[in-house]
């Protein structure tokens, strides 16, 4: 090290210190620290985006920011994917008749409700065969319903019971009738 290179890192320290902890001195870019081997200059390394499948009656946790949700198999279902502020993601899969394993239809708005927890909520998408639900489904499976009420499209009705359901207003959910199919969000 050279004198001039000695003078010049004591004067950065002592610049360092009067700013105070924490802070950048006045004038000084911010250092950028790069990790050993990484030629990204990030300094940490970014794991690939997240895939999750959704079956038929479940709910699963948020993806990250990038973060895929497929829902295999929709049918006479209704998926429900919740986007979140920070880029993630919660996804719902209801089935007309509970699958073997999963959720009541019933049950998967306030399961959905538990995994969004307290997180801020930019959107919802509920997408699927809206026409063959009755929103009276969402809040009573149909095992459970005597008598059970009418098939009907009514995607405003199941708008309402899914905003109310999840706490939210009713213009951040859009329902939309798709083909069958695998979806993809």
């Amino acid at each position: 090290m050279t004198a001039l290179q000695h003078a010049a890192g004591n004067a950065a320290t002592t610049s360092a210190l009067a700013a105070g902890p924490g802070r950048t001195p006045r004038g000084a870019a911010p250092t950028v620290q790069r990790a050993r081997n990484d030629n990204t200059g990030g300094g940490t390394s970014v794991a690939a985006a997240e895939t999750k499948d959704v079956a038929e009656g479940e709910v699963k946790k948020s993806v990250g920011p990038g973060g895929t949700i497929t829902y295999p198999s929709v049918t006479s279902c209704l998926t429900i994917t919740v986007y979140l502020r920070h880029g993630g993601k919660v996804g719902g899969h209801a089935c007309l008749f509970k699958a073997s394993d999963g959720m009541y239809s019933d049950q998967i708005l306030p399961a959905t409700k538990t995994q969004v927890g307290e997180s801020r909520v930019e959107t919802i998408d509920v997408s699927g065969a809206v026409s063959s639900w009755n929103p009276a489904y969402l809040k009573t499976a149909i095992e459970k319903s005597d008598p059970v009420p009418e098939q009907k499209n009514d995607p405003d009705g199941i708008r309402a019971v899914v905003s109310s359901t999840l706490g939210r207003q009713a213009k951040k959910v859009s329902v939309q009738e798709t083909r069958d199919g695998t979806l993809t969000r």
